[in-house]
Formats: structure tokens, C-alpha cells, sequence
């Protein structure tokens, strides 16, 4: 039998932790070994657990989930991180998948597509809530595709045809942080290929500015 996922719950709402629990105790291949109730607490069961995922509430008190993502990247790369979150708004959804989450999930999302999720990030694709990613590619479009900074700063190198660890290394951020920033790219533009991102980065005029000069 293949090893267990192991699952950090971070929530700090007690009897909503207990419902996510129940879930994930009835897969067999499941098994929560921490509960954490803050965001400081979280930090210190991952480093004492080792988890595989930590399912993370952004709203919680003595470190928000949104901090407590920029510590377990920089210090816990290996540890997966699906986003759960109560609020409905796409500039929420759009900062943390821009900071390169394995997965995002409304609170109200089915244990089936939860349990499946898991096992996508583990298997190392992201995971976006059925409810979340048609929304996210809506505005994508009524917005005429707005891009971060950090997202054009990424699609302009790899429409200049550096590699995933050459892009890490001049923005200073992980490989892995970069290839979760072309993933959301595609998903937020609708695209399937680098090919179509640099044409977009042409076509925008990305790849005739300087890093400096993107806004």
C-alpha cells in the first residue's frame, strides 16, 4: 500500500476544522496529522510534522494565511498548500495564486472535489474550485487579460525563451513559485501553449521594455 497524504488543517474556527477532519478521515489515503488554530501555530507544525498539504484558512488571527504562505514558501517548498477561503472576490483569489498556491478552494466546496484536489497537487498540478476558476476567467476576459507586475515580468522572460530556473533566479523568487505563476497565467488568459503567451507578450509590447520599466 502507498504511504498516506498527510494534511495539515489551518482554520481557526473550531467546528469548521472539524467538518474539513471528518472529510478527509474517511479516505483511506488521507491522514490529518496536525490541526492548527492561528497562523503561528501552523508554522510550527509544519516544521515539527512535515506535512505533504496544509489546507490553509486566509483569515486567521496572529498571522494571516497570506503571511503565513511567503514563510512556508520560503522555508517549506516542499510542502503543498491549497488556499481556503469564505470570501467571494476575485482580487482575494487573485493575490494568492499570484504568489504561486498549489490550490485555492471555497469553503463551500464538495468533499469529492476536495479529496480530488489533494491529489492533484500532490501529483503536482494545482487545483482551483469548480466555482472559482469560471469567474477568475470571466473577469480575465471583461479586463482584457490584467496582469501583475510579477505575472508580466514571468511571461515576458519566457517569451524570451529563458528556462524556469533562469527566471527564479532574476526575480529571486523558487522554481517552483515560477512555474505556478505560468500556470495561473494560462488558466487566467485562457491559453493553452507558451506559444500563445509569447504571442501575448509580443503583441502587448512586454518583450520591448526593460524588467524595470513593466508596470
Amino acid at each position: 500500500m502507498s504511504e498516506k497524504i498527510t494534511v495539515l488543517l489551518a482554520e481557526d474556527h473550531a467546528l469548521v476544522r472539524a467538518g474539513f477532519k471528518s472529510i478527509l478521515d474517511a479516505e483511506a489515503d488521507i491522514d490529518v496529522i496536525a490541526e492548527a488554530e492561528d497562523g503561528l501555530e501552523c508554522l510550527e507544525l509544519i516544521r515539527a510534522k512535515s506535512p505533504n498539504v496544509v489546507l490553509l484558512d486566509l483569515s486567521m488571527p496572529k498571522l494571516s494565511g497570506v503571511n503565513a504562505i511567503t514563510h512556508i514558501q520560503k522555508r517549506y517548498s516542499d510542502t503543498k498548500v491549497i488556499v481556503l477561503t469564505a470570501a467571494e472576490t476575485v482580487n482575494v483569489w487573485r493575490e494568492v495564486l499570484e504568489m504561486g498556491i498549489d490550490g485555492i478552494a471555497m469553503k463551500s466546496v464538495s468533499p469529492k472535489e476536495l479529496v480530488k484536489g489533494i491529489h492533484s497537487v500532490m501529483q503536482g498540478d494545482t487545483f482551483m474550485h469548480s466555482e472559482i476558476q469560471p469567474i477568475l476567467e470571466a473577469e480575465a476576459g471583461l479586463t482584457n487579460k490584467r496582469l501583475s507586475v510579477r505575472e508580466k515580468q514571468v511571461v515576458k522572460l519566457v517569451a524570451e525563451g529563458y528556462k524556469t530556473k533562469e527566471i527564479a533566479e532574476m526575480l529571486e523568487i523558487s522554481d517552483r513559485t515560477v512555474s505556478k505563476h505560468r500556470e495561473n497565467l494560462m488558466t487566467k488568459m485562457g491559453i493553452t501553449s507558451t506559444a500563445e503567451l509569447t504571442n501575448y507578450a509580443n503583441e502587448s509590447g512586454l518583450t520591448k521594455v526593460g524588467l524595470e520599466e513593466i508596470e
